[in-house]
């Protein structure tokens, strides 16, 4: 995970990340101006996030605490979606872009928020005057991602949680309790697009699986 820096509200969320231009902390207890410009930079990483939902992309992502690997590579134009947990591959096929989501949904739904999931925890946390911020930005697996680390979000449906969200929208890292399941992953390898010859031969492994 990155080392949380403060960074003052004024900062932009923008394509090449967070811009620290001095040391603040964002927060309930702000001014006016503070607090709608946290809620114009959680709005621009949620509106990016969702648009990711048009994207493909192969993202490998490492579940901290227990070691294991998983694998998301979509591709909506394509109609194709695979998802490995470990050594075991899971295939979605279709035109549909919202029943890819709902299947990624199913899929990850101990392990890995999707999008539209995080999208969601930052829109609510944008409306949540309680909601204390910290911006700032790393790089995971090559990536720029811009992050936020969000504390005391009483009326929101997650109250703290941490994520950092990639230049296209893609999810970098998480760390959230939500209900009775906690996430804590983080991106390990990324790239644009979906390899063809790959999910074409993760379909035959699939295959000798069963």
């Amino acid at each position: 995970m990155p080392i949380w820096k403060p960074i003052c509200r004024c900062a932009a969320l923008g394509a090449a990340g967070v811009l620290a231009l001095s040391g603040c902390m964002n927060g309930a207890g702000g001014g006016p101006s503070d607090v709608a410009e946290d809620q114009a930079a959680l709005m621009e990483l949620s509106e990016r996030v969702a648009s990711a939902e048009e994207h493909a992309y192969t993202a490998e992502y490492l579940v901290e605490g227990t070691g294991e690997s998983v694998v998301v590579a979509v591709d909506p134009e394509g109609g194709t979606g695979a998802v490995v947990i470990g050594e075991q591959p899971r295939f979605w096929a279709g035109e549909d872009t919202d029943e890819l989501t709902d299947w990624l949904s199913g899929e990850l739904a101990a392990v890995l928020p999707t999008g539209r999931d995080v999208s969601a925890w930052l829109t609510a946390t944008s409306e949540d005057p309680s909601a204390t911020t910290e911006f700032s930005d790393t790089t995971l697996a090559g990536e720029l991602a811009d992050c936020v680390k969000v504390q005391g979000a009483a009326d929101s449906p997650v109250g703290a949680y941490e994520v950092c969200v990639t230049t296209v929208g893609v999810v970098a890292s998480v760390t959230a309790d939500v209900g009775d399941v906690g996430y804590t992953a983080k991106l390990v390898t990324y790239h644009d697009g979906v390899d063809d010859g790959w999910l074409d031969e993760l379909v035959d492994t699939g295959s000798e699986n069963e």
